[in-house]
C-alpha cells in the first residue's frame, strides 16, 4: 500500500507527524512539496514531481495551505480526475480557504453562521462600516490561525482599518461579533468520529487561537455541535476537517472550517494521537 502526502515545502509539525505515524502502516510513503509539483496537459493529463509519477499511489493526503489554494486545487483536481481516493476533492479547497465562501456555502445550506458582509471597493466599505453595529470582526479572507482576524470597537476603528486594506489591496469582511466568554468549539472530524475541544483567549484577548495566546482544553460536543460538524463537512464533502464554533446567547454559531488543521494543540488538550488516527483513516480507505 503507497500513501502521497503533499505539503508546502517547509512540512509542519502536523504534516511530519502524520508522516511519521503513516510510515507504520503504508508499505510506502512519500512527502513531496505541493509547490514542487508538475501538471501536464500534452497526450494525457499527467502530474509528477521530479522523475516520479504520481498516479501510482492507493491514497492521497493534501495537506494545502491558503497560499498555495490556488495551485492547489488544480493539483487535487488531476487526483479527482483519475479518481484516487483522499479525504476532499478540489472543489473543498476554494470554499475553505476563502472565509466568505465558507460562511456562504454554510448558510446557504442552513448552517447558523454570523451575518457577515464582504466588498471591495473603499466607498462601499466606508458606506457598510457607517451602517454597521459595533463591536465586529473584521478578517482577510485568506487568514489562518488567527491572523488577519481583528477585533474593532468602534466605527471611528473600523474606518481606519478600510483605509489601510485600500492601500494594501485587500478586500473587507465584516463579521457581527458574537457575544461570548471567549471561548470556542473545535469538532475535528475524521471518517466518522469527532474529537473535541475547547479554546480559551487570554485575558483581554477576542480571539481563542492557540497562535494567538488561547488554551485548548479538551472538550466533549454536544448532540447538537456534533450534527453541526457533520452537516458542515457533508457540505464541504471532506472526512478530514476541523469546524470551529461559538455559542452565543441563541445557540452555536460555524465561525471557521479548515481542511488542513494543525495537530499540536488538540493532541496536546485530548492525549489522543490524531496522526495516528489520520494515518489509520487514510490506511483503511485505501484498502477499499
Amino acid at each position: 500500500m503507497k500513501l502521497l502526502i503533499l505539503a508546502p515545502g517547509k512540512a509542519s509539525k502536523s504534516t511530519q507527524m502524520i508522516f511519521e505515524e503513516s510510515k507504520k502502516l503504508f508499505d510506502e510513503v512519500d512527502l513531496f512539496a505541493i509547490e514542487d509539483v508538475i501538471l501536464e496537459t500534452s497526450e494525457e493529463v499527467k502530474a509528477y514531481c521530479g522523475d516520479k509519477d504520481l498516479s501510482g499511489y492507493d491514497y492521497m493526503l493534501p495537506r494545502i495551505d491558503s497560499k498555495r489554494a490556488s495551485f492547489g486545487y488544480h493539483v487535487v483536481k488531476f487526483f479527482d480526475l483519475i479518481n484516487m481516493r483522499k479525504p476532499y476533492s478540489a472543489e473543498a479547497i476554494p470554499i475553505a480557504h476563502n472565509k466568505f465562501s465558507t460562511l456562504f456555502e454554510f448558510r446557504k445550506n442552513g448552517v447558523v453562521v454570523p451575518d457577515t458582509y464582504f466588498t471591495s471597493s473603499k466607498k462601499s466599505a466606508e458606506e457598510l462600516v457607517r451602517k454597521m453595529k459595533f463591536p465586529a470582526m473584521v478578517k482577510l479572507v485568506s487568514s489562518y490561525g488567527g491572523k488577519g482576524v481583528m477585533y474593532i470597537e468602534s466605527r471611528q476603528a473600523a474606518m481606519s482599518v478600510v483605509k489601510t486594506l485600500n492601500l494594501l489591496k485587500q478586500d473587507l469582511m465584516l463579521e457581527k461579533f458574537i457575544e461570548n466568554p471567549g471561548e470556542d468549539m473545535r469538532g475535528f472530524l475524521i471518517g466518522d468520529e469527532i474529537i473535541g475541544m475547547k479554546r480559551i483567549a487570554k485575558k483581554g484577548e477576542k480571539r481563542a487561537n492557540v497562535s494567538a495566546g488561547g488554551k485548548a482544553v479538551t472538550y466533549t460536543l454536544n448532540d447538537e455541535e456534533k450534527e453541526i460538524v457533520f452537516k458542515t463537512a457533508k457540505i464541504l464533502n471532506a472526512k478530514i476537517c476541523a469546524i470551529d464554533m461559538i455559542n452565543g446567547k441563541d445557540g452555536a454559531y460555524v465561525i471557521e472550517a479548515n481542511i488542513n488543521p494543525g495537530l499540536q494543540g488538540i493532541t496536546k488538550a485530548t492525549g489522543i494521537n490524531l496522526a495516528q488516527r489520520i494515518a489509520k483513516f487514510c490506511y483503511e480507505e485505501a484498502k477499499k
